[in-house]
């Protein structure tokens, strides 16, 4: 049975720097990716790869995970 495919939570890894201290503001001053896109990927949406890119850069040294750590969601599960 193949593996259930999965993609970047970018919702969690937004909620995971907002934990830390960063709203929107901060992490598009510090990504520089427009607080516009980051609205939309919090919603869902899929960021192009050098902003996805750069925002797990900025989510691994800002909790000092390793990029490979980065979480991960099954985009046909269910979350309320």
């Amino acid at each position: 049975m193949p593996a259930a495919p999965t993609r970047v939570d970018w919702f969690r890894i937004l909620d995971d720097l907002k934990r830390e201290g960063y709203g929107l503001r901060e992490i598009a001053h510090f990504t520089h990716i427009p607080r516009t896109n980051l609205h939309r990927y919090r919603c869902g949406a899929e960021p192009m790869y050098s902003n996805g890119d750069r925002l797990i850069g900025f989510w691994a040294q800002v909790t000092e995970k390793n990029r490979d750590d980065v979480p991960m969601v099954n985009p046909y599960s269910y979350r309320a």
